[in-house]
């Protein structure tokens, strides 16, 4: 019986399908879905927005009931209104934020540190993905975590307060068009300091200390630089700060904790750096064996 060679399979279709960084993104996606990484913070993201829902529904009786008169001028003392009471919303005095670096230190501290640890870039790159692909997949999952986790915060008390109050609900109706933009500038610095963080570090644990060390190691540096020559600018360093800032600025409060031009510097200096770090972590030459 005459052996025939076996036939080869057919060649893949490499225009269609999803685009490369898609499919690394969905593929963390999935990944973290299935390990049920945060339920703790799951948990406090949750129990706060209802604080939050809670808060402007007690406000609205307030406002209209008149057998609330008696403690609607102590409620207007505790629970300011105006640019302060819109920025607030992303920020929660800082807690919101703090316990967000937390979550994305621990979901994206491993993005590119375990590939590095198990040696997965050299069979991505030895396929049709791209640096550059590989570098978009993973600082699209970085960065549109923090954002998927805001945008109820900014929608869903919006939503609440334009539905039982109108245009004189407690939330102005143009609140999205400064607090969306402030997510998504929140979002993306988030996202490039995990980036570059978990492309330094050589294990997800390594990563999730990089991620927490540059949050607070700045913050801390910031503290003592502006504590030593008196000027608040100093805390752009920060990006915790800066985290906190852009709200108050888009929201125009009266006084920021940082002004525009430190925030912007501040800003575009993590951004590019950190960016910056990860494109060179990542790059082929890097990905041996």
């Amino acid at each position: 019986m005459p052996i025939y060679a076996p036939s080869l399979p057919p060649r893949p279709a490499l225009d269609e399908g999803l685009p490369p960084a898609l499919v690394i993104a969905r593929f963390d996606i999935r990944r973290v879905l299935k390990q049920r990484v945060g339920r703790f913070f799951g948990f406090m993201f949750v129990g706060s927005l209802l604080v939050q829902l809670a808060t402007l529904y007690i406000r609205h009786l307030l406002k209209t009931q008149a057998a609330f008169g008696g403690v609607r001028d102590f409620a207007n003392q505790v629970f300011t209104q105006g640019p302060e009471f819109h920025a607030g919303i992303l920020t929660m005095g800082g807690w919101l934020t703090t316990l967000l670096w937390f979550q994305v230190a621990l979901v994206g501290g491993g993005l590119v540190a375990r590939d590095s640890l198990y040696r997965i870039r050299p069979l991505m790159y030895a396929h049709p993905v791209r640096p550059l692909d590989y570098l978009l997949g993973k600082g699209l999952f970085a960065a549109g975590l923090p954002f998927v986790i805001l945008l109820p915060f900014v929608v869903l008390p919006w939503g609440m307060s334009m539905l039982i109050a109108g245009n004189n609900g407690p939330i102005s109706p143009w609140a999205p068009l400064y607090l969306l933009p402030s997510a998504l500038i929140i979002s993306l610095l988030m996202g490039a300091v995990t980036l570059g963080a978990s492309s330094l570090a050589s294990s997800p644990r390594a990563g999730f200390g990089w991620v927490l060390g540059i949050s607070l190691g700045t913050s801390a540096l910031g503290g003592l630089l502006m504590g030593l020559l008196h000027e608040s600018a100093w805390m752009a360093i920060s990006p915790q700060a800066l985290v906190r800032a852009w709200p108050a600025l888009l929201c125009r409060v009266s006084e920021p904790p940082l002004d525009w031009i430190p925030t912007l510097i501040g800003t575009a200096f993590h951004l590019v750096l950190w960016t910056y770090l990860a494109a060179r972590r990542t790059r082929p030459s890097e990905a041996v064996l």
